[in-house]
């Protein structure tokens, strides 16, 4: 199926009543400042449910994205999974403030819904190892290729006198 909108005429208004369907279909413009998804296909194995105020939408989607490392900003890939569980609500049901997502005109549109699932679970600070070192803020050297000859000599105002007093006793 290519298509993010999704005909449930036949399940709506029938609690109890399921479809399942599988989507593969990219997912625009879902990103953070440090990641995207990519452009290939996201793969969603949804239950469409029908209940008594709409559909239900449940189920696993994976989702393949290009991350920058937030320490060495080297790009990596990954593969976002998450499960939603989402209610459409149907005819009579729906309400502004409570319902973000609704059926219309007996179809539902996934698009919205797969969005903000995916941005609610991207990473903000992705790292592309859990042991980055990243880049020596003084020289700029990688180190994780290897250690610096620069020394941090910066010495927080604070703990001025501390220092004059090892010193003394030093």
């Amino acid at each position: 199926m290519h298509t993010l909108r999704i005909s449930v005429s036949e399940i709506l208004g029938r609690p109890g009543e399921y479809r399942d369907v599988v989507v593969d279909a990219p997912v625009p413009d879902v990103a953070t400042a440090l990641a995207h998804i990519d452009q290939k296909p996201v793969h969603a194995g949804l239950r469409l449910e029908s209940v008594v105020e709409g559909i239900l939408v449940t189920g696993p989607v994976r989702a393949p994205m290009v991350l920058e490392c937030a320490r060495c900003l080297e790009e990596f890939s990954s593969v976002l999974s998450v499960n939603v569980c989402e209610l459409f609500a149907g005819p009579g049901h729906a309400t502004d403030d409570d319902d973000p997502y609704s059926v219309e005109a007996d179809e539902i549109d996934l698009e919205p819904m797969l969005r903000d699932a995916l941005a609610l679970e991207m990473p903000l600070h992705p790292l592309c190892r859990s042991d980055c070192k990243g880049y020596c803020p003084h020289c700029g050297a990688d180190l994780n290729a290897g250690t610096c000859d620069c020394r941090d000599e910066d010495v927080d105002p604070r703990w001025a006198d501390l220092a004059v007093l090892r010193e003394k006793l030093g």
